[in-house]
């Protein structure tokens, strides 16, 4: 392979933009792994969205390079010697290759989240016991990022190496002291420029939300962004503000979200059982579709479908966002998410008036279930800060032979357990279940393999088995005592991925 010598400062510059290249040319893998989410660019939104990613391209490139950048620019002879070189390209390679591999990760992760990866993914799986083999099980089920990864990384280490420094003894030391100084002062200000987006004394350093002006919808967003630019951007970013326009007794008299109700009607004491069923999405259920498919779609819930013919529904239901973290604080304490889940905000720690809390001052005994190790996604430290008075997870189980190998409990012996604690507890009761099995890797227990459907999607799989342990559930508790005084309510935490282009939308995204 031919190689190009150049001296210290071209060199440095062209090895940069190569690594500005090649991350640039990785949004074309990502529109292609995800082209089902971006739907109708025409040739003016995609010379927009190039043109704007290139600016945040920039950006990621001066990140990542910033230290070594300033190893080749200090005014030092020592810059020439082999080891110093060395210790330069391993630098060049590990920093731009997290870039990359950042960038190749999100590519798959995105279709779950819709949006691109920040730093709070560090926050949000911090509680995982069972980390790696979460991580070991995505790269078995994604194993393809991998080779798309080494490509894209052994052609910016082949450009890399194409480039070769010139020895300093071709440089007179006035010249080299001179030069070195000049771009000692260069570099910083070509870096700043890069990271803030222009040198305009006006404008700040930009942000994930400055793709926006790059963009017709909302959701191409995306496109324009790059992962490593999102993560280390939001790196200790205080994402929530807090604004005072009004002193509180102004804004009393302008409007009270304070409702006073009847003290002297009596309250009624149902129990309450709530059952998160993590991803299912509207798409998977045959009742919300009977139109879909010219009539002839059938969904993958047949007794969830049966339930809802005899209960109230309600036809337009909408997730605050795309996670399960997001779930728990919508749904027992009506706040939804924000630019950062809710559970990792510092006013996680406020004092919320949930409906756990709120029962449980009228007598109710609280409880929540999930089967997941304990600690999983913050959960049990949330539930307790709402007010709940048990907590049900893995632990309380204990028998890891139902484990699922990666996210917890099989949705149908869990469920069962499930049961059997309601059958216990004293009335009235308040409970929440959130589901797991439904989840990536989408796996059913080997005693299911080819019971359920398996359809479009691996996830209609795993669908149909919660669906079975639902049945089994209801079946169990039918008909205890309790059953009729009881109030169930069936939701989701989030949607989940689709097929037919009907929920291909901002909309759909969400139902």
């Amino acid at each position: 392979m031919k190689r190009i010598s150049l001296s210290q400062y071209p060199a440095v510059a062209i090895r940069l933009f190569w690594a500005l290249f090649i991350l640039w040319v990785s949004r074309f893998v990502f529109f292609g792994v995800n082209v089902q989410h971006f739907q109708g660019i025409d040739a003016q939104g995609w010379a927009s969205i190039l043109w704007g990613g290139l600016r945040f391209d920039i950006a990621a490139v001066c990140y990542l390079n910033s230290l070594y950048v300033l190893l080749q620019v200090l005014p030092f002879h020592a810059r020439y010697h082999p080891m110093y070189k060395k210790f330069s390209t391993i630098l060049f390679g590990i920093t731009n290759g997290f870039g990359l591999l950042a960038n190749c990760v999100d590519t798959f992760y995105f279709s779950f989240t819709l949006r691109r990866t920040t730093s709070s993914v560090l926050k949000e799986f911090s509680n995982e016991d069972h980390l790696s083999q979460i991580l070991l099980t995505s790269a078995s089920h994604y194993w393809y990022f991998i080779p798309i990864f080494l490509a894209l990384f052994f052609l910016l280490m082949l450009g890399y190496h194409r480039i070769v420094i010139q020895p300093s003894t071709a440089i007179r030391p006035a010249k080299f002291y001179s030069l070195s100084l000049g771009m000692l002062v260069l570099f910083p200000v070509l870096f700043v420029g890069g990271i803030r987006g222009d040198w305009r004394y006006s404008t700040r350093p930009i942000t994930m939300s400055n793709a926006g002006q790059y963009v017709k919808r909302p959701a191409e967003i995306p496109l324009v962004l790059n992962t490593p630019f999102c993560i280390l951007r939001t790196i200790q970013q205080e994402f929530y503000k807090e604004d005072s326009f009004f002193e509180e007794p102004q804004l009393s008299s302008i409007y009270s979200p304070l409702v006073s109700f009847d003290s002297t009607s009596k309250t009624r004491t149902d129990n309450v059982v709530i059952l998160v069923l993590e991803s299912f999405g509207r798409e998977s259920l045959g009742f919300y579709n009977k139109n879909l498919a010219g009539g002839t779609y059938k969904g993958y819930t047949p007794f969830l479908d049966s339930l809802l013919e005899h209960s109230l529904v309600y036809e337009y239901g909408f997730a605050t966002g795309r996670k399960s973290i997001d779930a728990l604080p919508a749904v027992l304490t009506g706040i939804p998410s924000g630019e950062l889940p809710f559970v990792l905000t510092p006013y996680a720690s406020n004092e919320m008036h949930s409906l756990p809390y709120l029962l449980g001052k009228k007598g109710y005994h609280t409880s929540f279930f999930h089967g997941a190790p304990n600690g999983s996604m913050g959960f049990q430290a949330f539930t307790n800060l709402i007010g709940v008075q048990h907590y049900f997870g893995k632990d309380e189980y204990g028998n890891d032979a139902d484990f699922d190998g990666t996210w917890g409990i099989w949705d149908e012996p869990f469920l069962q357990f499930f049961a059997r604690k309601l059958d216990s507890f004293p009335e009235p009761f308040q409970s929440t279940l959130f589901s797991v099995s439904s989840h990536e890797p989408f796996v059913v227990p080997a005693a299911y393999k080819g019971k359920f459907p398996k359809g479009d999607h691996p996830i209609r799989e795993v669908t149909g088995y919660t669906d079975y342990a639902l049945r089994k559930f209801f079946a169990r508790i039918r008909n205890k005592p309790w059953f009729k005084r009881t109030l169930f309510v069936i939701t989701a935490d989030h949607a989940s991925l689709t097929y037919d282009p009907t929920y291909q939308t901002a909309w759909g995204n969400m139902a």
